[in-house]
């Protein structure tokens, strides 16, 4: 068997169970590994309520550890490609002297970009940030941006080829394998669950959600909302229950603080409607998780999400910031179970075939072998 190509990943691994986390360890335990000779830098913080966004005095011991993690495996490990996971804002400026470092190395560069249009830093909408999006991705020999649209934009505004897209994606198989009763504790007989799945902050509509509650309760008294994720800090916390019980809705709202493995997979498996009312998006590793497991979702058009839910066939797109449009959704939902039924066989059959982890690999895989190829003309 020839050598495989050493592909090092600069990227944060679990714990915690974010999303990058888990698609860079979901990417590490698909095929690619039998192709490639992977290894990895792992960056990540180890910490629940870290926002990789939020500079603190914290964000400088990190970057130096990081960087003095990735000049060691580029020593000993001697990779043909170094794979950088970026994410958008200040912190895009670390995973910049990354990929600067690995370039200066000889290595090929792969960005997988995880940011948005609204960012600032870099953007696609400001001459300032379009200017720092060019310099930033300068020593990338292929961006990875998370949809066609994203890819379109960032192709204008960074005035630069090889960019490529590849979504979000989820472990189907594993999300589907749930054990014991799929309803969880946490629903009474007779009740419906109305699932959120994620940070409970202002930019993820926890807010929309809650001045949407009081309609879908009045519609239909036999849901229950639950809420799977925290806040941003540990003091948001009880605000957020506080803020529950001040509207009057305590008891049809059940916390489930951050969930993992089979706790999860019960989740989504309880669930009758999944609801992401955000205000700011990519797209998000919930929407491949929701599509996955069968859930029916009414979601904010931002983003690349319109990229890949189809209004009135995965569910319904709402305007971000409209609670009167995400309780008119959910009760239309939980109104007519025939659609709900068609909706998920829907999109049970989409995941398979369209978010599947291995169909993420086979996206990768394609763009490291020509980027790989190009240095062997070269």
């Amino acid at each position: 068997m020839p050598d495989r190509p050493r592909v090092l990943v600069v990227g944060p691994l679990p714990p915690p169970l974010g999303g990058v986390q888990l698609l860079v360890e979901m990417l590490l335990r698909s095929s690619l590994s039998r192709d490639h000779n992977l290894r990895v830098v792992n960056t990540s913080k180890g910490v629940l309520r870290w926002a990789v966004e939020t500079p603190t005095w914290r964000t400088v011991p990190y970057f130096v550890r990081d960087l003095f993690a990735l000049a060691a495996a580029l020593a000993r490990f001697r990779p043909d490609l170094v794979i950088v996971h970026a994410a958008p804002s200040p912190s895009i400026l670390r995973d910049w002297v990354f990929m600067l470092l690995a370039r200066s190395w000889g290595c090929r560069v792969v960005c997988h970009y995880r940011g948005t249009l609204h960012t600032r830093f870099p953007s696609a909408e400001t001459r300032f940030g379009r200017a720092a999006g060019r310099m930033i991705m300068r020593p990338a020999h292929r961006v990875i941006a998370l949809g066609p649209t994203y890819r379109a934009r960032f192709a204008v505004a960074w005035k630069r080829d090889g960019i490529e897209w590849s979504p979000n994606v989820a472990d189907v198989a594993a999300l589907r394998r749930v054990a014991g009763d799929p309803r969880g504790p946490w629903l009474a007989p007779g009740e419906r669950g109305v699932l959120f799945m994620g940070r409970l902050s202002r930019p993820r509509g926890i807010d929309v959600l809650f001045d949407a509650i009081p309609a879908v309760l009045a519609r239909h008294p036999e849901a229950r909302i639950v809420l799977a994720g925290v806040a941003e800090t540990a003091a948001q916390e009880p605000r957020l229950r506080a803020e529950v019980a001040r509207r009057g809705v305590a008891e049809r709202v059940t916390f489930l603080g951050s969930l993992e493995g089979a706790e999860k997979a019960r989740a989504w498996a309880s669930a009758s409607v999944f609801v992401a009312p955000s205000r700011i998006e990519a797209f998000p590793l919930v929407i491949p998780e929701a599509m996955a497991c069968g859930v029916p979702m009414v979601v904010s058009a931002v983003g690349a999400i319109p990229d890949f839910v189809r209004d009135g066939e995965d569910g319904f797109l709402v305007p971000p910031g409209d609670p009167a449009a995400l309780a008119d959704r959910i009760g239309r939902l939980l109104d007519d179970e025939p659609l709900r039924q068609r909706i998920a066989a829907r999109l049970r059959e989409r995941a398979t075939r369209e978010f599947d982890i291995e169909v993420a690999a086979d996206r990768v895989r394609s763009i490291l072998r020509d980027v790989l190829q190009e240095r062997g003309r070269r």
